[in-house]
């Protein structure tokens, strides 16, 4: 039958299968809500990209026609002024040529007549040539000028009759501005330029044309845009293709029917984003707006896939992260389940000796009650007063026959002047062997002990006992095996607590060391390089507890042995406060130190530290936030040293101020999770112990807790030193 230790080992060998299995399931949730974010502000933020570069593209754009709108209606009210005053005509001319330097994106510029003749222009080459207005369609209305469909060809002899090219490499978008009917014809107009005088026909319309380069447009858009999978495009608002990068299949003048921005612009929407088909191929990211002034629309289209390119990136290095705890994860539920299981064994093995022992124990306790003691009481000179009925089967007589005989009598020749010595005024020795012979004549050895019986300083006689140590040997061996099975119960838990903790430190350097790798190679990615110090911090946590439990088991064996020499306990606690003023400095606590000097001791500076460290490092952690930590030292009358440290935390229920230095025990005021391992005080105190001196803890008035530390003398203070008795 199991005992209910190792059915509890049992019971945790399952949990810890659990808990693998919740860390595992933890792991793989705190590695997708992570990614799922990091896939969101990523698309998030292509989008809100593509917002911005369609609102400057669309500004652009509706900027270059109103600029090239602007220049035709300045020519247009240039040619009004010239019919009334002379001196303008003559530079007019200037004022079309003009147009084109300080306009790089318009082609040339031209003043048609009604029937399309070309009147004059700013290539001299394409003036007469002959434009079907017709060809354009709907025609703007008087002093209004409008944009036309893209047409293909680089100027005025390709929109000439019969001459427009087909397939061209270029295009041009006309703009077309309908002069005002001319005024009557003023004297001096028969000196300006050819074409620009009015004709007989003033009433007949006249018109400015514009050839906009759409590549300028278009480089606009190379410009904003990164290379890569990304494109950009102008398009009129019934589909045709303005101007486009060249990473857009499509040339412009074709159309993009079926495009969902334009669909969405029917509906009403004149700008927005969406994640779906576009102009190019595969998912895309789209933004589009529709200018406010010009039937145009304006699209970003960036690649998902390149968009998501920096958080592939960084997955896979979450996906390695992920494989690898969830590797470490579940080494680590084998390898304590394997532990577990071994103790398991052992406890069991262990129980079974326990229990063998009991039974032998109980065999002894009846082996004790068969075989009685002689009990006796003497006077200071050592005649019996008084003897139990133990006597009779001694010596086959009632026990008064034995008052008043002297105890040394009783033994062999040999043995008397032994137990006589028992007696002497002195008091030295107070147990011997001697042998006494039974009621049948034969001997027997007996241990024979005494304790003094005193009243107010007088001897008043002697109270003893004899013990028959005849068979001391069916006795000796029984309790020499218990010995050995207790020993062996120690070593197998000491071997244990060593063996776990050497066998989770492995996984743990594991741990520790990718997370810095992670951390070194996360570069920029302040996301990613979070989740490793993470990782780092909890490995370290664990290592802490790993490294505390090798202590423990340290400290119950040899291997924990002191190596004591004398120093000024200054030095080592000087040491630790050094260490710890970060933790200090950073809760903005206090510490105030009372070290008089000198403060000899004899002690161990590595495992005194270890004590100084576990006491403070505690004080420190539940300090109030910014409060006052005392460290005081004295050396008493009796020359030990007692170091104290208080601080105003919480305090220690007066209940659990013995329970705290037991292992693994918090006191359950500060059990709110920011304990440790509950293996730091009774480090402590076992290593206080091995040096000889005690720690205890109290409850301060006001508040808080103070731990107290007292060693040994090592030496006496100098004739007129200062002592004082207590902190």
């Amino acid at each position: 039958m199991l005992g209910p230790a190792v059915r509890s080992l049992q019971r945790l060998r399952r949990a810890t299968l659990w808990a693998g299995i919740v860390a595992s399931i933890g792991t793989l949730a705190g590695l997708v809500g992570p990614a799922w974010v990091g896939r969101q502000e990523a698309i998030d933020e292509a989008r809100a990209r593509g917002e911005l570069l369609v609102q400057v593209l669309e500004a652009d754009a509706s900027r270059t026609i109103e600029t090239a709108s602007l220049s035709l209606h300045a020519i247009g009210d240039g040619l009004a002024r010239a019919s009334d005053d002379p001196h303008e005509a003559e530079h007019l001319g200037d004022h079309f040529n003009h147009v084109l330097v300080g306009l790089p994106f318009i082609r040339s510029v031209a003043l048609l007549d009604a029937r399309g003749r070309v009147l004059t222009s700013t290539n001299a080459d394409e003036v007469g040539l002959a434009i079907r207005l017709d060809d354009f369609g709907r025609l703007p209305g008087p002093d209004r000028d409008l944009l036309m469909p893209l047409r293909p060809g680089r100027g005025l002899s390709d929109l000439a009759r019969g001459r427009a090219p087909r397939g061209a490499a270029v295009s041009m978008l006309p703009l077309l501005l309908q002069l005002p009917p001319a005024a009557d014809a003023p004297a001096g107009a028969a000196s300006m330029p050819a074409g620009l005088a009015p004709g007989a026909h003033d009433e007949d319309p006249r018109w400015l044309l514009a050839l906009i380069n759409p590549d300028a447009l278009a480089q606009v858009q190379q410009r904003a845009l990164p290379v890569g999978r990304s494109a950009a495009w102008l398009a009129s608002t019934d589909g045709q293709l303005l101007a486009a990068m060249e990473t857009l299949h499509q040339l412009p003048g074709q159309r993009l029917d079926g495009h969902p921005a334009f669909d969405a612009l029917r509906h009403g929407r004149e700008h927005g984003t969406y994640i779906g088909a576009g102009a190019m191929p595969g998912e895309l990211v789209v933004a589009f707006r529709a200018s406010s002034r010009r039937p145009l629309i304006v699209g970003v289209e960036q690649s998902l896939e390149e968009v998501l390119a920096g958080w592939h990136a960084g997955l896979r290095w979450l996906l390695m992260i992920g494989a690898l705890a969830l590797a470490l994860i579940a080494l680590a539920t084998v390898a304590v389940r394997r532990s577990l299981q071994a103790r398991a064994e052992a406890m069991e093995a262990l129980e079974g000796a326990h229990a063998q022992l009991a039974d032998r124990e109980r065999d002894l306790r009846v082996l004790l009650k068969s075989v009685q003691e002689l009990i006796f009481r003497t006077n200071p000179a050592g005649t019996l007063t008084f003897v139990n009925a133990r006597w009779t089967t001694l010596h086959r007589g009632r026990p008064d026959e034995a008052v008043g005989r002297r105890l040394a009598d009783l033994a062999e020749p040999a043995d008397r002047d032994a137990v006589a010595a028992l007696f002497d005024a002195d008091g030295v020795g107070r147990g011997v062997e001697a042998t006494i012979r039974n009621g049948e004549g034969a001997p027997r050895r007996y241990q024979i002990a005494l304790v003094p019986l005193r009243r107010d300083g007088e001897l008043l006689g002697y109270a003893g006992s004899a013990i028959d140590i005849t068979e001391r040997a069916a006795a000796e061996r029984l309790t020499r095996q218990a010995r050995d099975a207790a020993e062996e119960a120690s070593r197998t838990k000491t071997e244990f607590l060593a063996n776990i903790s050497h066998e989770l430190r492995t996984p743990l350097q594991s741990i520790l060391g990718f997370s810095e790798l992670g951390m070194m190679c996360s570069g920029e990615q302040e996301r990613l390089r979070a989740m490793f110090v993470d990782i780092h911090g909890s490995g370290q946590r664990m290592l802490a507890l790993v490294n505390d439990l090798l202590d423990a088991s340290k400290l119950e064996s040899t291997v924990g042995a002191l190596e004591l020499r004398p120093l000024d306990l200054r030095e080592p606690v000087g040491a630790v406060v050094r260490e710890l003023a970060p933790l200090i400095a950073k809760r903005q606590l206090t510490l105030a130190e009372e070290l008089p000097e000198p403060l000899p001791g004899c002690v161990d500076p590595l495992r005194f530290q270890q004590a100084m460290r576990n006491v403070l490092a505690n004080a420190i952690k539940f300090a109030p936030q910014g409060g006052l930590i005392e460290l005081r030292g004295v050396r008493t009358l009796d020359g030990e040293l007692h170091l104290c440290v208080a601080d105003r935390g919480p305090g220690i229920p007066p209940q659990e101020l013995e329970r705290i230095f037991d292992p693994f025990v918090q006191s359950s005021a500060t059990k709110d999770g920011s304990g440790g391992t509950g293996l730091g005080l009774p480090i402590s105190r076992k290593i206080v112990q091995l040096h000889g001196g005690r720690l205890h803890a109290a409850n301060r008035e006001g508040g808080g807790a103070e731990f107290h530390l007292v060693l040994p003398a090592h030496d006496r203070p100098a004739h007129g030193e200062p002592l004082v008795t207590a902190l």
